[in-house]
């Protein structure tokens, strides 16, 4: 099978709505590049941002937990009932505190991440290395990696807590940014390129 014929059973099999896409690449360019700027300010600004997000995050859960009451209410059961009203009295109290100590709150996620660090890192050398599946290495490696981010996190709590989730959200911007950008100018190449494929003649 040619070149050409090659790109185009891609086209229609694997990539049916690829040259569409092809004509937007500078959207998604453009919205990685707003990512960008946007994640470059948030870790400039990881004070202001760490307690955003916490206050963020409290209102997320006091109106979850406002849903899940209103609705126990409408269960009829006294087994759901219980559960649902439960689990929105507590979603409501944990927003609220984390709206009223944002700073408290911003503590408490650090410490959640660092030990969900250290447990997952741990558990994903170990297993990594134990099931040896091809290329085992890298996945024991970000292992290592996580489990010493937890005890970077631990060993500087609360102190980090003030800008860690700042620098967190930012860098996490920053990465999804560069994302968009590579997958709008791999969209541009791939057009170009069944564009010129489109004007030779098939073999």
């Amino acid at each position: 099978m040619s070149k050409a014929n090659f790109l185009n059973l891609d086209e229609k099999r694997m990539f049916p709505g690829l040259a569409e896409l092809g004509h937007k690449w500078g959207w998604y360019v453009a919205l990685g590049i707003f990512l960008i700027l946007l994640g470059a300010a948030a870790t400039a600004s990881s004070i202001a941002t760490t307690l955003f997000s916490a206050i963020a995050l409290g209102w997320v859960l006091m109106i979850a937990g406002a849903g899940l009451i209103v609705l126990s209410f409408l269960t009829g059961r006294w087994g759901p009932f219980l559960f649902s009203l439960a689990a929105g009295i507590l979603s409501l109290m944990a927003g609220a505190t984390l709206v009223r100590a944002p700073l408290a709150g911003a503590e408490t996620l650090t410490l959640a991440i660092a030990l969900f660090l250290l447990v997952s890192g741990a558990f994903r050398a170990i297993a990594s290395a134990a099931v040896a599946l091809p290329n085992w290495g890298w996945s024991v490696a970000s292992g290592i990696l996580a489990f010493i981010l937890g005890i970077i996190l631990i060993g500087a709590w609360p102190a980090i807590s003030l800008v860690f989730l700042g620098y967190f959200i930012g860098i996490d911007l920053i990465v999804h940014g560069f994302a968009w950008c590579m997958f709008g100018i791999t969209l541009r190449s791939l057009k170009t390129t069944l564009a010129r494929e489109r004007e030779r003649p098939a073999a």
